[in-house]
Parts: structure tokens; C-alpha cells; sequence
């Protein structure tokens, strides 16, 4: 995966999530000595080169 370097065509993007999911995200992370936000970017763009789509449904 290529990266651009910071302000090169990037955008910075911020989600809130809770906070079981943020600790098993930093903990994946810190397993793998890289970044949460690194972290991130590999599993998402593992997801879109993938190509399956997610399907979402509203809460009852």
C-alpha cells in the first residue's frame, strides 16, 4: 500500500467509537508496534481491495 506523504492528497478523518472497540484496536496496534491510526488504514484498505460490501440495517 503507498502512502502519500502528510498534506499530499490526504485527509484526516475522526470517528468516536466505544470504548471496547478503541481497546482492542490499540491493543492490535501495539502488538504490531505501529500506530492505531496506521493500524487503521491497513485493515480498512484490506476491506475495500477485498471489494465484499457491508450491510448495514437500522437498530429496532
Amino acid at each position: 500500500m503507498a502512502t502519500n506523504p502528510i498534506g499530499k492528497g490526504t485527509k484526516t478523518i475522526g470517528i468516536n467509537m466505544n470504548k471496547k472497540m478503541a481497546d482492542e484496536l490499540e491493543k492490535r496496534a501495539s502488538s504490531m508496534h505501529i500506530s492505531k491510526s496506521k493500524y487503521c488504514k491497513i485493515i480498512l484498505q484490506q476491506w475495500i481491495d477485498s471489494g465484499k460490501k457491508l450491510t448495514l440495517s437500522e437498530k429496532q
